[in-house]
């Protein structure tokens, strides 16, 4: 029998998605490790979307291309297709190619990010009603 790992702290549920909302001061990999979490716990309970406000995640510079990559690719193995990712960040660590977006679809995740909640939560909402 398989049990839904246990709720992450700082995460809500709402009617049709999940809110993920962590305030720390972290390393980079620490920061990874929660997210991923957080999916982790989505993707067994069958929530098809979670919103991650990062805004309040600090304590490491943004992530470099390599950086984005390995964690991206992590997220994307974690989602399993399954849950769709949609992140609120600070403008100053989000890649303004967008990187990451990119990325993101060749690992077959469904993910973008923005810098305001009320575009990444209609963004979502859109996004997993597909």
């Amino acid at each position: 029998m398989t049990f839904a790992p246990e709720l992450p702290s700082r995460l809500s549920l709402t009617d049709n998605f999940a809110l993920f909302a962590p305030e720390a001061e972290v390393s980079l990999e620490a920061a990874v490790e929660m997210i991923s979490g957080a999916i982790q716990y989505c993707r067994a309970s069958r929530i098809d979307g979670l919103l991650i406000d990062a805004r309040k995640l600090h304590g490491f510079p943004p992530p470099s291309v390599t950086d984005r990559y390995w964690f991206i690719r992590r997220w994307a193995e974690e989602s399993a297709g399954q849950v769709v990712l949609s992140f609120i960040q600070r403008p100053e660590m989000i890649d303004p190619e967008q990187i990451g977006i990119t990325i993101a679809a060749n690992a077959g995740l469904i993910a973008n990010v923005f810098e305001n909640k009320d575009d990444a939560r209609a963004w979502l909402t859109e996004n997993i009603s597909k």
